[in-house]
């Protein structure tokens, strides 16, 4: 699989425009060096749970411990345990993956914070960004470098 291919078999993306914009879907694509899973038009955890559902199989297949979660156009989700939070940072946690969560608005950012504090409090290795570059940059590079950054 080439970089930038989407995941196929388990990807949702609707094809109609009126449907993509009143229902959540989603996309995972292999990039080079992490795997990209975006939510889009997300207003429930229910929708969160089954995002979540959907690509857990994608990201364990393919083996890559780096994860971009980009959430788009989608209300901010703050009651984390509706969605069995506990259990993705457990599979987190046991794998030693990296997650980098986006949101396009300033309430999807101030709930990635609150998700990735939690996640940090339990020895998960999440953290949110404001933007996309940087936590590309976070999840690319070297250990080494980022817990030389992490020490400044």
């Amino acid at each position: 699989m080439n970089a930038g291919d989407p995941l196929r078999g388990n990807d949702t993306i609707a094809s109609d425009p009126e449907i993509a914009a009143s229902s959540a879907w989603h996309r995972v694509t292999v990039e080079s060096g992490y795997i990209r899973a975006e939510l889009f038009n997300r207003k429930t955890t229910d929708e969160t749970r089954k995002f979540l559902e959907a690509i857990v199989p994608q990201v364990l297949k393919h083996g890559c411990p780096r994860v971009l979660l980009c959430v788009r156009n989608s209300t901010p989700v703050f009651t984390v345990e509706r969605y069995g939070f506990s259990r993705y940072l457990d599979i987190v946690f046991k794998s030693k993956y990296k997650i980098a969560l986006i949101g396009d608005t300033r309430e999807l950012r101030i709930a990635h914070q609150y998700i990735a504090t939690l996640a940090r409090l339990r020895g998960a290795n999440v953290r949110a960004f404001p933007e996309e570059t940087a936590a590309i940059g976070w999840l690319t590079a070297d250990e080494n470098t980022s817990q030389a950054s992490e020490r400044v």
